[in-house]
């Protein structure tokens, strides 16, 4: 009789056991599920609390930046973006926004190929700038000519808004969603450590 009681006590151990191992795991589910931001606004407000790793300034809300790139040539499968906007002509300081693109766009190595840079000069100020000495120096860049206007448009009421008169970088996703921004006072090699985490986790399409 004894035997039976001390045998029932240890299955009874076990039910308790698997019980709270079932409450922890429907409870992080549960958790998760109730995270999970549904609007922009608790996404930021999840960010703020958690924190971030990018070393460049979150676009919030995001933008979507097809208005102004869909225009550009189409590849295969839509590929990450580094676009370089603002200022007025190609002055020094755009020139060095220009350059360190570049340079990033080579030490990403074997995934450069996943990356291309686009350049978007005002064109109200095209005859400030000599096309051909820029093509020359940055090959593979694509450059597309907007108006100033249209890019300030977009980007009014978030935190990316600015007056267009220094040249700035923005990180767009395949699907041309603006997500990150970077100033000529950034450290390039922040950019450079955004990219590979966003192509180390991004599907490679």
């Amino acid at each position: 009789m004894t035997e039976k009681t001390e045998i029932t006590a240890q299955q009874r151990g076990f039910q308790y056991q698997i019980w709270i191992m079932l409450i922890i795991v429907f409870g992080v589910i549960l958790a998760g599920f109730l995270m999970v931001p549904t609007t922009e606004e608790q996404r930021q407000a999840m960010m703020a609390r958690m924190g971030t790793t990018n070393q460049g300034e979150i676009v919030s809300p995001t933008v979507d930046m097809s208005p102004l790139l869909t225009a550009l040539p189409q590849g295969e499968a839509p590929k990450w973006k580094v676009v370089a906007a603002g200022g007025e002509g190609c002055n020094q300081g755009c020139q060095d926004v220009l350059v360190n693109g570049r340079n990033i766009h080579m030490l990403l190595g074997k995934s450069s190929g996943r990356l291309e840079r686009v350049y978007l000069p005002d064109s109200a100020n095209l005859d400030l700038i000599d096309m051909e000495q820029l093509q020359a120096a940055h090959p593979y860049l694509i450059i597309h000519p907007i108006e100033n206007s249209a890019m300030r448009s977009l980007l009014q009421d978030t935190s990316a808004d600015w007056d267009m008169r220094d040249t700035r970088y923005f990180v767009v996703t395949p699907d041309n969603q603006t997500v990150l921004y970077y100033t000529q006072e950034h450290d390039g090699g922040g950019l450079l450590e955004d990219l590979k985490h966003l192509l180390k986790y991004s599907p490679n399409r």
